[in-house]
């Protein structure tokens, strides 16, 4: 999957570059630097027992999730970009109603390349905090296994004017888990514990970005 990956995004870049290098650069365009994201996503992982218990998950899960998210943050220079990212998918489980989700709230950086033309492509990376979630039917309460998280990967960035781009991203995703944490239905305690597991995967999104 990763190799798989890696030659996705340079194949994009590559014909991304490409493309800007016909298009021109205009050293008159106005680069705003604050920018708000939001995003459309799916995403897959290798594994989902991440809880630390032979019955947890209950059932499979469907290998590819659906959600949205969103990114918020500030230019530096022309091609630096330094952001908070947060991503949610959800995925269903194979004959029971309950259902996983999957997060990500990251510290992210991105290096725009051609930051004038009117395709971007663009290198990035982000650390921070991941979750895994199974949620449970009707308030029952959800169970949730905590770590680390990191994100690397590139897409591009369509310059739609010096307001609004749309963006194309997609990044292998890892996740170390630590820690999980179970709030059941109302009248009975909250319960942790420790694991040691993790899971990777890939994540591709499709979104707005608006600049002021």
């Amino acid at each position: 999957m990763i190799r798989q990956l890696i030659i996705l995004i340079c194949t994009a870049m590559a014909l991304a570059g490409g493309t800007c290098a016909t298009a021109g650069e205009n050293e008159d365009v106005k680069l705003r630097r604050w920018f708000l994201g939001v995003q459309g996503n799916s995403a897959e992982r290798d594994r989902w027992d991440v809880f630390g218990q032979e019955d947890m998950p209950q059932a499979a899960v469907s290998d590819r999730g659906r959600g949205g998210g969103g990114q918020f943050g500030f230019r530096f220079g022309d091609r630096f970009l330094l952001g908070l990212q947060l991503a949610v998918t959800r995925h269903d489980m194979v004959g029971v109603p309950e259902k996983i989700r999957a997060v990500e709230a990251l510290v992210t950086g991105t290096v725009l390349f051609r930051e004038r033309s009117t395709f971007q492509p663009f290198m990035r990376g982000g650390a921070g905090g991941g979750a895994v979630v199974l949620e449970r039917p009707d308030g029952d309460g959800e169970t949730t296994s905590l770590g680390a998280a990191v994100i690397a990967g590139g897409g591009v960035q369509v310059r739609l004017s010096s307001r609004f781009s749309l963006e194309w991203e997609i990044v292998g995703t890892f996740t170390n888990f630590r820690e999980v944490r179970e709030r059941p239905d109302q009248g009975e305690p909250d319960s942790n514990w420790r694991v040691k597991t993790s899971n990777m995967g890939w994540r591709n999104g499709i979104g707005v970005m608006v600049w002021f």
